[in-house]
Parts: C-alpha cells; structure tokens; sequence
C-alpha cells in the first residue's frame, strides 16, 4: 500500500543549521502545537473509545422480539342499550377502526383487544381500564375481558401497552362525553401511545369510542464518532439534528424517530464492534428507515496520540492522561522526542488506516445485513487545515486514502462529499473552529460547518464509477 501519513525529515546538507530550525518552525513547531491542543480537546474521548472492547451492554443475552411481519390489532367490546360490538356476536373492529359510537351518548363498558399477524409467541398486548365505581381494574392480556356488562358502568380511562414486541409501538385515541376527540395535539386529533391515559378520572365522564392501531418504529439511525455526536455545534444544530428535522417534513416521516448512536472518539474498528455486539445498536437498526455514518478520523487522531504517549512513557487509560500528555508536549525536549517518533507516528497511522480499509467494507455488510431496507448515507472525511498550512501535507494524505474507501463505485449506499464541500466552500462563516491566530485548533465542524455537512446530506448521490 502507498504510503498515506509522510512527514520528510531529511534536510538537504547545503541548507544548513538556518534551514532546519525553519523546518522546525514549519513542520514540528506546528506539529507540536497541533499535538498539545488536540491532546486537550480530544484524549479523553479518544482513549474511552480506543481502551473498551466493546460497549457495556456488548455481552448481554440479546432477546429475539423483533416480528418477522407486520403486526396489526383487532378488538371488540360491549356498549350500553348496543350490547357486544359489532355484529355479529364475534366479529372483530379492524384497527384503527372505530369501537363505540359518537353522538348517541352511549358508555362503552368493556373491550377485548388482541394483536394481529406474525406476532412472536412472547409477545402480546396488555391494557387497563378505569371503570365507574371501580376505578382501575386489573391488567389483562390478549383478548381477555376488560371492564363490565350488565352492571350499567362506564369506562372513564384506559391505558394500553405491547409486552416483549420491539419494533412496535401502540396508538390510540378515543371520544369523551363533553370533550369530544381527544387527544388534541397542535389543534388537531391525535394519538396517545404506549400506556398512556387515554380518557378522564375523577370526572364522571364515559369514554364513548375508541380507535387503536400498531405502529411499526422507523428511525433516522446516525452512527460515527464526534462529528455525528454534534461535537462543537450550537445545542440542537448538529447536522444530525439538521437532517432529522428535514426527514420529518417528508411524508410518511411524521412518526420517524431519531437514534444518535455516534460515540466521541469511535475508530473505525470500534464502530465495526458496536455494530456486531451491542444489542440495543443492533435492535434500533432493525427499525431504521435511514441511516447516516460518519467516521475515520479517529483512525488517524488515535494512533498519533497513542504513538506519543509511549513516546513520552505516558498511561494513555490514567484518568489525568489528558493532562499529563499536555504537559509533557511543554516540556523543553518535546520536539526531539517527537522528531524521534515521526517514523513510529507514520508507521501507526499507515497501519491504522489501513485498518479502516478492512473494517470498512464489513462495517457496510453489517449495516445491510441489518437494516436491508434503509437508506444509507455516508460522509467523506474534510480536511480541517488549509491547503496552504505546512500540516496539510502531514494529513490530507491519510484522509484521502480513506476518502477513496468510501467512495468506493456500486457500495450501494450514497455518499455526502463533505471533503469536496469544504474545499470549494466561499462562504464567510469558517466550518471548523481550527485557526492558528486565534489559538483555536479544534478540528471539529462549527455550526456552519455542520450546516455544510447538512446540506452536502442532501446532495448526496450514489456512486456509480469514478
């Protein structure tokens, strides 16, 4: 494989001593500095990611709820001077169907309600009513009784849950004497969902009607690292955040959730093991309709940092790591030792990229296995130093290496070229928060950066052939 990380340490003899310490000033000094600042912003994140296996929850017993088809409902009931409804006796309302009536001012006084379709056979749905005189009565399940007949009572409330089904979630809504529809959300009729009260306690109103229905979960999945993380951005302006609230405003997008599974610090490897052990990563992605990744920066961050704390015989998994690094990069000497560790430095990045080669196309597969039916966008690397910085050539290789891996021809999913877009940007705003004259070297997008990457989401395009 090429080399993807040189930094050229050979000064020509002719230059002489002048020419080494302009080199130093050039390359090492900024290096130096680049090293102290991100160790500040960036080792703790880093580490937390690169030291654990894998997450938490990697090695609990994952429970197969997930149905294999859609899941429907079906219910009955009982209402005053009607008896047992519909007809006939048996039959069953097809959710979300009306059970009850509206304006006849008639009780509903009681109701089975059972699940439809492929359901897993630990899963069902529960549900409980609040009853005139009785107040709540007992859980039941799966088309048993709740409520009264022949007793001249009311249901006032109800509440009703799904028990061992992922990937699910029951609505309903229903019509109350004297409140009419209810919920009432943004002046419309809505929905409560999932045990919630549907209904009144405490006022002697009936419940009059009732419509249920089984919602399959869809979600925006977000996976990566920082950026994904919305590190750096305003609260709530991430590009995350942006593109989610762009898919909702899409029809068929009302109920779509957001997933931000993105891990500060995650390398491509990590990313790959959240994506094979951890389970509640992989039950989201069984529902996700989208998914967006973003990741591979610290594939060069990591080992740069790593390979410096061996340098300076540092802990990198001591909780004052941070602290310790950053005051070993002042110290008199510092340079030597990172002079020193260039070959070692290039060598760790080479192989850490290359690495992001191999997780890449099984990271992908994984993804595809689990969620075969969404859309997948994945964002190329920016560089965040000037093409005019001396440190530009020390980085923009590596992240061009990995560029060329995600934008691999027929991968099947499409591609936001975040690089491209930063490198043409004309805007005022800056996207990144590095500037050597402010001090700033936070790599990471500013709010208008992850603007850009919002819209570069948008863009996004299948890639075909090169």
């Amino acid at each position: 494989m090429a080399t993807v990380f040189s930094i050229n340490t050979q000064i020509e003899p002719e230059k002489g001593t002048k020419m080494k310490k302009s080199f130093f000033k050039s390359i090492t000094g900024r290096f130096l500095i680049f090293l102290l600042m991100l160790s500040m912003i960036f080792s703790t994140g880093v580490f937390a990611a690169v030291n654990s296996d894998s997450n938490e929850s990697s090695h609990d017993t994952i429970i197969d709820t997930q149905a294999n088809g859609d899941i429907g409902v079906q219910y009955r009931g009982h209402v005053q001077n009607k008896g047992d409804v519909p007809l006939p006796v048996g039959n069953f309302v097809t959710g979300p169907g009306e059970l009850g009536s509206q304006g006849e001012g008639l009780r509903l006084e009681g109701l089975r309600i059972e699940l439809t379709g492929t359901v897993p056979s630990d899963a069902g749905i529960s549900y409980q009513v609040h009853v005139q005189n009785k107040g709540w009565m007992g859980v039941v399940e799966n088309g048993n009784f709740a409520g009264t007949t022949g007793e001249g009572l009311r249901i006032e409330a109800i509440k009703i849950n799904l028990t061992g089904l992922d990937g699910y979630e029951v609505y309903y809504r229903g019509h109350v004497q004297n409140k009419g529809n209810i919920p009432v959300i943004d002046d419309a009729w809505g929905w409560v969902k999932n045990g919630a009260e549907l209904g009144t306690t405490g006022e002697s109103l009936r419940l009059e009607s009732i419509e249920i229905k089984i919602v399959k979960t869809e979600t925006y999945t977000a996976l990566g690292d920082s950026i994904a993380y919305g590190m750096s951005a305003t609260p709530g302006s991430g590009y995350v955040n942006l593109f989610y609230n762009d898919l909702i405003g899409v029809s068929g997008n009302e109920d779509l959730t957001l997933a931000n599974l993105a891990v500060p610090g995650y390398t491509s490897s990590q990313l790959l093991g959240q994506l094979q052990s951890d389970p509640a990563t992989i039950t989201t992605l069984g529902q996700a309709k989208v998914i967006t990744v973003s990741v591979g920066g610290n594939n060069i961050l990591a080992p740069v940092i790593a390979t410096l704390a061996a340098a300076f015989q540092l802990d990198p998994t001591s909780p004052t790591f941070p602290t310790d690094l950053a005051t070993a990069l002042a110290q008199p000497g510092a340079k030597d030792v990172i002079t020193a560790a260039m070959p070692t430095i290039q060598t760790n990045v080479t192989a850490s990229v290359t690495q992001f080669g191999t997780d890449w196309p099984q990271i992908v597969a994984t993804i595809k296995t689990l969620a075969p039916q969404a859309d997948i966008v994945v964002t190329t690397l920016y560089d965040p130093i000037s093409s005019q910085d001396p440190l530009f050539a020390v980085f923009d290789p590596a992240i061009q290496t990995i560029n060329t891996a995600i934008k691999t021809p027929g991968a099947g999913y499409r591609v936001a070229d975040v690089y491209t877009a930063f490198a043409t940007y004309q805007g005022s705003e800056p996207l990144v928060n590095f500037n050597w004259y402010t001090g700033n070297l936070d790599p990471h997008p500013t709010t208008a950066g992850h603007e850009l990457i919002y819209q570069s989401h948008l863009n996004a395009v299948v890639i075909n052939s090169y």
